[in-house]
């Protein structure tokens, strides 16, 4: 999980402005704050004392000198530290903001690192409890910061003192950023989303229906996918065996394949339909989601049996049609693939959905702490380093040069503003095991999804009641 985050950190860092990828961060074109009239306040700060002026268009803040502090898990994150022959225009277009912001705040800039992934809030919790959290701006991973950073009160929400209904925030900031009606993760981009990969010339040499040409139609459905993948089932060689699949696997086993279905099916493993948290791997929509994953398996025995470990590799081996998997996989499977055409589409629309969707359970963006001695400053300064509608234009170009097809680039960039957040359960103890636990009686004990998420529910409700006990 944490290579993960840190690949997508590390590549989102040249297409926005302040973050080193994986996380989010936005940074902001200043959203400035209407004040009263005459109004100030002053504030003790961490280098003698700033004051704060408020304008009738925007609060002005004058920290003298004092540092903000911009914590991670990774190094590499301040632009500035990028050699000057290495820099891109991104790169150049942030470390512009950041000198801006330094002046017209009076303030440094300073990003420092955490490297302990395991202890990261541990060292946040208990810095900040001590009147010194180790940065004023953290990046957090959500399954983190909800519920627990959140109703503890470690964070600060957003929305007292940004004005977010500027149509600048994005929709996966609002929505991955959000709990309880509040505002509290900044992100100007978007993280690696995932769907699936597959082959281009093995559908034309196969004489079936393009995946991306469905989509473009409107007809990328279950129904239109489960076809697909039987069709493309077939035992090449006549010794009786099946040598060729629909589906070869996903990243992550079939596990994140069946998280994919649930969350497009408008289903859910922790939220009831209201948003609130509760086990909700049996409602009619998760076990809807879950069969089909099963019928898949089972049924069609589309997708690779046993599954395999390694199923990028299978796909590269020209195993299996298709493959789950997220965007950043694409320049090693192309690497891997010389003289293939790659295709890459959202999953299958499922019957409760009115859209396509791509869903992320690796979502992290930057927080605001709340016993920062300058946070008011310090949201005003996130939005303000940030690129926002230049950062998506660079964002878009770079696609635009990356992407080895048209069809890609379409699809990515449509996924851009079609990405929803699915790692909220992550927050549980042995929630991954619990929900493999599931994956596993389905596809390798043919258990019924009923009976499978039966097993598990009451290990995941104790979890979850106890997770939400602790956060009060």
């Amino acid at each position: 999980m944490k290579g993960i985050k840190v690949f997508l950190m590390c590549t989102l860092f040249l297409l926005t402005l302040a973050g080193c990828g994986g996380t989010s961060n936005g940074t902001t074109e200043s959203a400035a704050n209407t004040q009263k009239e005459n109004s100030s306040t002053t504030s003790n700060q961490n280098e003698g004392t700033s004051s704060t002026t408020n304008t009738e268009d925007e609060k002005k803040f004058d920290l003298q000198g004092a540092t903000i502090k911009i914590g991670q898990w990774w190094d590499g994150a301040d632009p500035r530290d990028v050699p000057e022959e290495e820099r891109s225009i991104g790169v150049e277009e942030s470390i512009k903001k950041l000198e801006e912001v330094e002046a017209k705040y009076n303030a440094k800039i300073e990003y420092v690192t955490f490297a302990d992934y395991g202890k990261y809030v541990e060292n946040f919790t208990t810095t900040s409890l001590a009147g010194e959290p180790f940065a004023d701006i953290v990046v957090l991973e959500l399954f983190w910061a909800f519920p627990q950073l959140a109703k503890k009160g470690f964070i600060a929400p957003l929305d007292d003192y940004l004005d977010l209904s500027d149509p600048k925030y994005n929709a996966w900031m609002k929505s991955g950023g959000s709990f309880n009606g509040k505002q509290y993760g900044f992100y100007d981009g978007v993280p690696s989303p995932y769907g699936f990969f597959y082959n281009k010339t093995m559908v034309e040499e196969m004489g079936l229906e393009d995946p991306f040409e469905l989509q473009q139609k409107g007809e990328w459905t279950w129904e239109k996918f489960r076809e697909l993948a039987k069709k493309a089932t077939k035992d090449t060689n006549g010794d009786g065996k099946i040598d060729v699949y629909g589906i070869a696997g996903a990243y992550g086993k079939v596990n994140y394949m069946g998280e994919q279905f649930i969350y497009s099916n408008k289903g859910s493993v922790d939220r009831d339909e209201s948003g609130e948290m509760k086990f909700s791997m049996d409602s009619k929509n998760s076990i809807e989601a879950l069969q089909f994953l099963s019928d898949l398996y089972n049924v069609d025995k589309s997708i690779m049996q046993p599954v395999p470990d390694d199923a990028a590799k299978e796909f590269v081996a020209g195993k299996g049609l298709m493959y789950g998997g997220f965007n950043w996989e694409m320049g090693g499977l192309m690497e891997k693939m010389p003289g293939k055409t790659l295709g890459y589409v959202f999953f299958p629309k499922a019957p409760q959905a009115d859209d396509y969707m791509s869903f992320t359970p690796f979502g992290n963006m930057y927080m605001v702490s709340k016993y920062s001695k300058n946070a008011e400053a310090a949201a005003h300064i996130l939005d303000e380093i940030s690129l926002f509608g230049r950062g998506e234009e660079i964002a878009l170009q770079s696609l635009e040069e990356k992407m080895p097809t048209k069809d890609i680039f379409e699809t990515r960039k449509l996924m851009r503003q079609k990405i929803d957040y699915s790692g909220g359960y992550y927050a549980l103890p042995d929630s991954g095991k619990l929900f493999e636990s599931v994956i596993d009686a389905i596809i390798k004990d043919k258990a019924s999804p009923a009976t499978a998420v039966e097993k598990v529910k009451p290990q995941f409700e104790a979890s979850l009641n106890k997770l939400l006990q602790d956060s009060k």
